[in-house]
């Protein structure tokens, strides 16, 4: 395949301002692949953060699939022509490493579209790991954006007695109950502590997944969490603080997780064995054989020169835009 000399890539200005700019490709060097690009996918949460905040001019994103058209020296396990999801940013052409943690072949019958959930479904996957889920255990996810949304379908999964989704949005919810089956409660329309304390017979909550990134409702959730409960932060907080007594945490014994999907190894060890790799190749699998549905996550395409408009979606019509994929062929 013809390696171009110039490519196209959405660029975030440090005033917030989202722009399309040309830019020089760069030939993969050794253990690099050079990827056109077909399809990627705005991580919302991640992405309108880092858009708030100074940065400087930056490309964002890192849900990239497109065709492989070059490869360095000593590159192994892909060929030129295979589909690769990848780590890239929204640009028409990205050059990566090739490093399984990096790259990963897109399996058969998996759509472009759906490969670039790849990324997100092994964020979500993440979390649920380090939720430890039991069989017979009341957990609720909250939060239904992609990741609140693939967490439900990977706690579904799990053996859990009772599964719970909030969010604001009652169209957020209605489709996460249509995909997982989920008891789906919105606060704004009903007492959430009395509605957990009904449906789970007074035991409370054993595992809160909370995936929205807003810590505003912690104190709500540490409330409703069982004694022993466990509560983990999946969601992007992104410097957000909340004011929390800590008094209600320490009587009740709960444990607060962290699981950023970064620190997840890429070497697996034998008491991790999950490495980024393993949980991206999962959800692929997952994908494919039709345990993860991801299509009914899509509400936008977009070509990728309307990425402001895009961004601007995600950031002011939350209720109608979940996944937005921005297109290049």
């Amino acid at each position: 395949m013809e390696v171009p000399l110039h490519g196209s890539r959405v660029v975030a200005r440090s005033d917030g301002h989202i722009a399309i700019e040309s830019f020089e490709t760069r030939p993969p060097g050794p253990g690099e692949v050079m990827i056109a690009t077909e399809v990627t996918l705005i991580s919302a949460g991640t992405e309108l953060a880092m858009l708030a905040e100074e940065h400087g001019s930056f490309c964002p994103g890192y849900s990239n699939v497109g065709r492989i058209i070059a490869l360095g020296d000593g590159v192994e396990g892909v060929s030129i022509g295979d589909r690769a999801l990848s780590l890239g940013c929204h640009a028409s052409h990205v050059t990566v490493s090739s490093a399984p943690a990096s790259v990963m072949p897109v399996p058969e019958g998996v759509s472009p579209e759906e490969a670039t959930f790849g990324v997100l479904g092994s964020v979500s996957a993440h979390g649920v790991r380090k939720a430890r889920l039991e069989m017979g255990e009341h957990v609720l996810v909250a939060g239904m954006g992609v990741v609140g949304q693939l967490a439900l379908q990977f706690a579904a999964q799990a053996g859990c007695e009772t599964l719970i989704a909030s969010d604001l949005s009652d169209r957020r919810l209605s489709l996460a109950r249509e995909l997982t089956g989920a008891t789906v409660l919105n606060p704004t329309a009903c007492d959430m502590a009395a509605e957990v304390e009904r449906i789970t017979e007074g035991r409370g909550l054993d595992c809160i997944i909370e995936a929205s990134g807003y810590p505003d409702h912690l104190p709500a959730l540490f409330d409703m969490a069982r004694i022993g409960g466990r509560i983990v932060l999946l969601g992007s907080i992104w410097h957000r603080t909340v004011e929390v007594d800590f008094m209600p945490f320490h009587l009740k014994e709960l444990t607060l997780i962290g699981a950023h999907q970064p620190k997840c190894p890429t070497v697996a060890t034998p008491a991790f064995p999950w490495t980024q790799q393993y949980n991206r190749a999962q959800t692929l699998k997952m994908i494919a054989d039709g345990r993860l549905k991801v299509r009914p996550l899509i509400t936008h395409r977009l070509p990728y020169t309307e990425a402001a408009e895009a961004y601007r979606l995600l950031r002011e019509e939350r209720d109608s835009a979940l996944g937005v994929v921005l297109t290049y062929v």
